[in-house]
């Protein structure tokens, strides 16, 4: 009874620190709370990334609750606004400000750059040479993990109406973008990321998303 006591007090001294029971109910409620600053299309992605990351980390054994918190904040940073590529660190910088760890505040940055590289990702530049500087010695320190993986798997398979194929989503994001060395280079890296994941389940991603075929031509 004690031991049990002491337990709930640390978990309620640490608060969303805490990994387990309620923790995507914060996530969502964070999230449902701040989004409204800035309406728009990224709500409903973020929704159908964070569902596609958590049907997948069901199956290869992932933390369900961590994989749809990760994927339901990863685009937080846009309730600042329209931003380009700066939208990833003030996601950061507002998850580190809301009390979360490094392990969830860092998918609002290695989302969005498969490559590692800077200035490969997609978007606008808009960011100081300060902040340059902060995301290139931040990819150089970190170790993409699985949980890293699944969610630029997951931001590549969903679009505000829906889960779709990859290709689907990589046409899209190519029409409204172009299609240059850097964006091959992304897209041979997600597929990269599809194939490892899959060799963990043992069958296609796609089975997992009977819907896809519904969203077709959405």
């Amino acid at each position: 009874m004690m031991c049990k006591m002491v337990l709930d007090y640390i978990k309620k001294m640490k608060g969303l620190n805490i990994m387990g029971e309620n923790f995507s109910k914060k996530a969502y409620e964070l999230f449902e709370t701040h989004s409204k600053k800035n309406i728009g299309t990224w709500i409903e992605r973020s929704q159908n990334v964070a569902e596609v990351a958590k049907r997948i980390a069901g199956q290869i054994g992932l933390d369900e609750d961590k994989a749809y918190t990760l994927g339901l904040l990863y685009d937080i940073g846009r309730v600042y606004g329209n931003t380009g590529v700066r939208h990833t660190i003030d996601g950061y910088n507002f998850l580190k400000e809301q009390g979360y760890e490094e392990e969830i505040a860092r998918i609002c940055i290695t989302h969005a750059f498969i490559t590692k590289d800077v200035k490969n990702t997609i978007g606008e530049a808009d960011y100081t040479d300060d902040e340059y500087n902060f995301l290139e010695e931040y990819l150089a320190g970190v170790e993409y993990d699985t949980y890293d993986k699944l969610i630029q798997l997951a931001d590549s398979m969903a679009i505000p109406t829906g889960i779709v194929l990859l290709e689907t989503r990589i046409i899209d994001v190519c029409l409204r973008y172009g299609m240059d060395e850097d964006a091959c280079n992304n897209v041979k890296g997600i597929f990269k990321i599809k194939e490892e994941l899959e060799e963990k389940l043992g069958y296609s991603i796609y089975k997992l998303f009977p819907e896809i075929a519904e969203n077709i031509g959405k």
